[in-house]
C-alpha cells in the first residue's frame, strides 16, 4: 500500500462515518503536504472518488498540484488481487492523490481501531506472553490489583519466570507484542 512508503501526505483530523460507508469509507480529513494543510478531503462512501478541495490559502491550490505530482510519481501499488486481464499477474493500481489520500484514511481508521481493542484488552484482562503465545487471566482486571509487584510474581511462580506480562512493559512496546499476537497472525 502506497501510504506506508511516503511520508510526505498525511492527514489530519480524520472523521469516519462508518454507518454511512458503503462500497468505500466515509471520511472527511484535512490533508496535508509536507506538514502543511493544504485541502479538504471528504469521501461519501458510496463507491466514487474522494474529493479533494484547496484551502482558502493562496498557495494550497499550487501546494495541491505539487501533492498530485509527488503522489504520481510514487510506484504502482501491486495489490494481491488477480489482474482481469492476465490471471498470472496481481492487479496494479497507478497511484493518483485520491487513491493515495483512501489508502490513508483507511489505515488511519484501521489503527485507531486497533489501538482501541488493545486498550480494552489492557483495561479487562492481564495479559501475558508464554512462548510464542498470548494469554490472560479470566476474571481479573489490571486497575483491581492492589499490589501489582506482588501478584505478578505469584503469576511467574506459576506460569514460568520466562513470561512476559504486557502491564510491565511500556505502553508503545506492550502494544507492537499484543499486536504482533492478534492483528498481524502469529501464533498466540
Amino acid at each position: 500500500m502506497p501510504s506506508t512508503s511516503q511520508q510526505r501526505i498525511t492527514l489530519r483530523n480524520l472523521k469516519v462515518a462508518e454507518f454511512a460507508s458503503e462500497e468505500t469509507l466515509c471520511f472527511s480529513a484535512t490533508m496535508l503536504f509536507d506538514g502543511k494543510p493544504i485541502a479538504h478531503a471528504s469521501n461519501d462512501g458510496h463507491g466514487g472518488s474522494t474529493f479533494l478541495r484547496p484551502l482558502q490559502d493562496p498557495d494550497s491550490r499550487d501546494r495541491l498540484h505539487e501533492a498530485e505530482a509527488f503522489a504520481k510519481s510514487l510506484p504502482p501499488d501491486v495489490t494481491d488481487y488477480p489482474d482481469p486481464n492476465d490471471s498470472v499477474r496481481k492487479m496494479t493500481i497507478e497511484v493518483t492523490l485520491d487513491y493515495l489520500v483512501d489508502c490513508l484514511a483507511e489505515q488511519q481508521h484501521t489503527d485507531k481501531k486497533v489501538r482501541s481493542l488493545f486498550n480494552r484488552d489492557m483495561n479487562n484482562k492481564v495479559l501475558f506472553l508464554k512462548g510464542a503465545r498470548l494469554l490472560f487471566l479470566k476474571g481479573i482486571k489490571p486497575k483491581t490489583i492492589a499490589d501489582k509487584p506482588v501478584f505478578f510474581a505469584k503469576l511467574r511462580a506459576k506460569q514460568g519466570d520466562d513470561i512476559v506480562i504486557l502491564d510491565e512493559l511500556p505502553r508503545e512496546e506492550a502494544f507492537a507484542r499484543w499486536k504482533r499476537h492478534t492483528v498481524d497472525g502469529d501464533a498466540s
